[in-house]
């Protein structure tokens, strides 16, 4: 009796040991186990009720184009918006107002044929009579420059032929180049943009700007 009560002891703390994983490695589904046999948890992706996974949405990338006539300008944009997931705007280029040498504020196109005869007789022959609502109504341009400068010589050397009434003032010049920008996923923009500007060779080609 005494030796089947030692074995049954000793069967018993078998049996406990066996239960608590000491022998032969942790017990199958415990969580030590279950987090050691993950296998790259970063590439874990999540998946909708269908049991498809979710794209991410593509990285996009921006680039300004500029110098383009509007002409070129409007083909391009034609063609970045027939490209699925491709944008474009054509963005007009600033213009720095011109300095204008003029006599203005003539009350009719009479005043400024008087005008543009008084300066014949002075030797003044370059010269023309446009309608400006700011400083007009009628104005007889004799130059229009991009330095202020080259405007002021002008201005000097008319004052020598005896021309008091010209003055200095700003001109608005129309945009005659266009830029366009154009925001497209970035793994295909290094590959389709060269296609899209291979006719033209005088287009600069830069970051957009922020808006």
């Amino acid at each position: 009796m005494r030796l089947l009560f030692l074995v049954l002891l000793l069967a018993n703390a078998l049996l406990f040991v066996w239960g608590q994983s000491h022998w032969g490695g942790e017990a199958a589904g415990r969580e030590p186990e279950r987090l050691s046999r993950q296998l790259a948890p970063e590439k874990l992706r999540i998946v909708s009720k269908d049991g498809k996974a979710e794209a991410a949405p593509p990285q996009k990338a921006c680039r300004r184009i500029e110098w383009l006539a509007k002409p070129e300008a409007e083909a391009m944009l034609s063609a970045i918006e027939s490209l699925a997931g491709w944008e474009g705007r054509l963005v007009p280029r600033a213009e720095e107002p011109a300095h204008w040498v003029l006599i203005g504020h003539l009350a009719d196109r009479a005043a400024a044929e008087k005008k543009r005869n008084e300066l014949r007789q002075l030797g003044v022959t370059e010269n023309e009579i446009v309608e400006d609502a700011a400083q007009g109504p009628f104005v007889v341009s004799l130059g229009v420059f991009r330095s202020q400068t080259l405007a002021e010589e002008h201005l000097q050397a008319l004052a020598k032929k005896g021309v008091r009434s010209a003055r200095l003032g700003k001109r608005e010049l129309p945009p005659f180049r266009f830029a366009v920008e154009l925001t497209a996923p970035a793994q295909e923009l290094p590959a389709k943009l060269p296609e899209l500007i291979r006719d033209s060779t005088h287009l600069v080609i830069g970051e957009c700007l922020a808006s």
